[in-house]
């Protein structure tokens, strides 16, 4: 997903006019710099600067209802998870930093066929059951990444593998660490606060396609409304929802979103039509 960063960049108003000529020498050197500081200041929203100990807290809670049906056969799974990630930046390199991602909570609690599942990662897992077993995999296991000073993905060390199927059926939104994603608690374009409301755009990346735009904005956060179109494997989904952005670091302070997600799921080896709609409320914090 790219970003062109000449299209939001605006100058202050009246600075060049057509009633006003700019002749004189201490009025060029302040229009100059008036340019030369607006233009680092694009490029500083659009860094973060990572420092070695930094730590990033994502806090995500989900709720999801599922429409499983094959035939005459319908399966409807609900289901409600809190999870807390830790992200720790444990060395910092020129072209960016490694950082270390561990799941510190997960609870679950998952309602289909008239039988309640509740997963706490403060528990021992049920050795009996697959679906505890799996969750506790999420708990014990890191993904160690490397990112640049935006927080793109540019190689993934050790890899944390959870079966997709899963997490589908338990409503966990997966994380994806591929490399040129963006850490999930960051925006991957630039933010400007001379960016107004109502500027929107259209980003588009492999099967998506989001169109931004501008709610309200201020010299410390903007908040951005948004609309994304997924074409995936086996589900297509429709998302809207809303982010509030701190302008200095590009981190989201506050996402919440709702999803429609149309198209197969195989549960137990057998295929059946699915139809999820999913709420998400998620808040990211610097230790």
């Amino acid at each position: 997903m790219s970003f062109n960063n000449s299209s939001v960049a605006a100058y202050p108003h009246g600075i060049i006019t057509n009633n006003i000529k700019m002749n004189t020498a201490p009025n060029r050197f302040k229009y100059m710099l008036m340019v030369l500081l607006t233009f680092i200041s694009s490029l500083a929203c659009a860094q973060a600067v990572f420092k070695k100990g930094d730590e990033f807290q994502r806090q995500v809670l989900t709720r999801s209802n599922c429409v499983l049906q094959r035939g005459s056969q319908t399966l409807h799974v609900s289901s409600f998870s809190t999870l807390i990630k830790t992200y720790k930046v444990t060395d910092v390199t020129d072209k960016g930093a490694y950082v270390v991602i561990t799941t510190d909570k997960l609870v679950d609690t998952v309602n289909a066929m008239d039988q309640n599942l509740v997963y706490n990662s403060a528990k021992p897992a049920d050795p009996n059951s697959f679906i505890q077993v799996g969750l506790q995999k999420m708990i014990n296991n890191q993904a160690v990444v490397s990112v640049n000073k935006k927080g793109e993905v540019l190689s993934i060390r050790r890899p944390s593998t959870v079966n997709d199927t899963l997490l589908s059926f338990t409503g966990i939104q997966p994380e994806n660490l591929t490399p040129g994603t963006t850490l999930q608690f960051m925006v991957n374009f630039s933010v400007n606060p001379s960016m107004k409301k109502g500027y929107a755009w259209t980003n588009t990346a492999n099967s998506s396609e989001t169109v931004y735009t501008v709610y309200a904005v201020n010299a410390l956060t903007t908040t951005l409304t948004y609309k994304t179109s997924v074409l995936g494997d086996n589900l297509n989904s429709r998302i809207n929802g809303s982010i509030l952005i701190n302008n200095n670091t590009g981190v989201i302070l506050k996402r919440s979103s709702q999803s429609v997600s149309t198209g197969y799921e195989m549960v137990n080896g057998i295929v059946y039509t699915a139809t999820r709609r999913t709420a998400t409320v998620e808040v990211n914090i610097k230790k």
